[in-house]
């Protein structure tokens, strides 16, 4: 058990090696001192290179790097040749059975990433090692990351505990453990690893595994970006412009943002190019903010290409031009970026840095519309009704601009109403002749004359008649004898004017 214990030993890198890699030797006096100097820096060189740990170092300090700027997704040749070196580094030393490289390794296989030497295409192989293996390698790696770190924690090693924590905190080969995560976490940052640190800082300004404390956030960022992490920076930056466990500042973000963006950050430099492009914290520079969100645009952030197509469309004193426009749009389109999509179909659409074509409008619009971007569901409504690009449907132009208006877009409601007004006169009048015709040949409706009972129509009668004799009676000038006999009689005679009883 003592041997196999020795034997990880040995696998152990030195914490050291790292530090001693950075170190620059102090400038000698003497001639024959700088050139013994030289001889030596050479010669340690070569023995890093040349042991397990100083390969290991390398490779890892690449993977650091990339972990840092997760949102990174273009990269130079150099960068191309550096990380593919790395990963083949690191499948190696795994061959050998040098534990620390597995976890690094299952990071690179589960990541996706699709690394291959510059100027070799994808189809094409390489020696060793490849990032188009089986994915199905991540699994192995996995488990053997975390049994490794598992078995060797009592080492003090921060970088090992830091791969521990990552293991619990994402479920690597374990069932997920936030508590575990925080304590190996809380062990590394207080060794001074730098990943530790910026991570803890993560975990307590989300509240995952303790509760949210932005001041504490804020500490263990700032001990992070004292060793100069750019991600750290980012983040504290970040803070600072919120004024979430420091106080609001901008100067302060700004400064933080632009130290973190000259590391390559792409985060930062997203941020610091929207404190230009709205003067917070700075001078208002339109210049500066594209100079800015190219940076990020190049490493592929299509955020940061999205809103680098807008500023060429709308500030032509860049001279950057309305091309320019479409080329950031169609690099976030084809990303997925909804919103890039819009603006490319809307384009396309007035043929403005593009042939018009309104197919093509229609394409990107409805690559927009189907991922819920309110405006691109507007403007697919609206080459449906006006048949642009492809064929008049109002009942899908009435779909897509319901959609929108559901999501409170003034505009598209009007043009549902509109819409919806229009399609019930058009059905009106579509069935307007065969209501004509209906009505033209309908039959005569008979009409029902309601006669009254016999009994009460005879009674009628006899007021009547009574009414007549009245009536001559009083012209003739015998009213009162007549109507005294009447009252006496049943019915009389008045045809002679005469009366009598019968």
């Amino acid at each position: 058990m003592r041997g196999a214990c020795m034997s990880e030993r040995e696998k152990l890198p030195s914490w050291s090696v790292l530090q001693q890699a950075d170190m620059s030797l102090r400038e000698p006096d003497s001639l024959i001192a700088r050139g013994l100097s030289a001889f030596l820096e050479r010669k340690r060189n070569e023995l890093a290179l040349n042991s397990q740990d100083g390969r290991y170092r390398l490779a890892r300090s690449v993977f650091d790097r990339q972990v840092c700027n997760i949102r990174k997704k273009g990269w130079t040749e150099e960068e191309r040749d550096a990380l593919f070196s790395a990963f083949k580094s690191l499948g190696r030393m795994a061959a050998e059975k040098y534990g620390k490289a597995y976890f690094p390794l299952a990071w690179f296989y589960n990541s996706g990433w699709r690394i291959l030497p510059a100027g070799q295409d994808a189809m094409g192989e390489s020696e060793g090692f490849s990032l188009l293996s089986d994915l199905g390698q991540t699994e192995r790696y996995e488990q053997l990351a975390f049994e490794w770190c598992a078995r060797n924690k009592h080492i003090e090693d921060p970088e090992l505990w830091f791969d521990l924590a990552a293991c619990y905190l994402r479920g690597i080969a374990v069932e997920p453990d936030v508590e575990q995560s925080m304590h190996w976490l809380k062990k590394s940052a207080e060794y001074g690893h730098e990943l530790a640190q910026n991570q803890l800082g993560r975990m307590y300004e989300t509240g995952r595994g303790s509760e949210r404390d932005d001041a504490q956030a804020a500490y263990w960022y700032g001990r992070a970006a004292e060793q100069g992490n750019a991600w750290a920076l980012a983040e504290l930056g970040a803070m600072h412009l919120k004024g979430r466990g420091v106080e609001q500042n901008y100067e302060q973000a700004v400064n933080r943002f632009r130290k973190a963006a000259e590391r390559g950050n792409v985060a930062a430099q997203c941020f610091l190019a929207w404190l230009y492009r709205d003067g917070r914290g700075v001078a208002q520079s339109y210049e500066k903010s594209a100079f800015w969100f190219r940076k990020a645009a190049e490493q592929g952030d299509e955020l940061a290409q999205y809103f680098l197509g807008g500023l060429c469309e709308e500030h032509p004193e860049l001279g950057l031009g309305e091309e320019q426009a479409v080329f950031w749009y169609r690099k976030a389109a084809e990303q997925g970026h909804s919103g890039s999509q819009k603006q490319l179909g809307k384009m396309y659409r007035d043929g403005r840095g593009v042939a018009r074509d309104d197919a093509q409008a229609v394409y990107w619009f409805r690559k927009s519309a189907l991922q819920g971007n309110d405006w691109g569901q507007y403007y697919l409504g609206v080459m449906y009704r006006e048949g642009c690009g492809v064929g008049r449907d109002d009942a899908l132009a009435l779909y897509w601009l319901h959609k929108a208006a559901e999501q409170g877009l003034e505009l598209a409601r009007e043009q549902v109403q509109s819409l919806q007004g229009g399609m019930r006169t058009q059905l009106e009048e579509q069935a307007a002749p065969d209501v004509l015709q209906a009505e033209l040949f309908a039959p005569t409706p008979v009409r029902v004359r309601r006669f009254p009972p016999i009994r009460r129509m005879r009674a009628n009668g006899r007021k009547q008649v009574v009414a007549d004799a009245r009536q001559r009676l009083t012209r003739t000038g015998r009213r009162s004898d007549q109507l005294r006999r009447s009252k006496r009689g049943n019915v009389r005679s008045v045809r002679s004017g005469r009366g009598g009883n019968r």
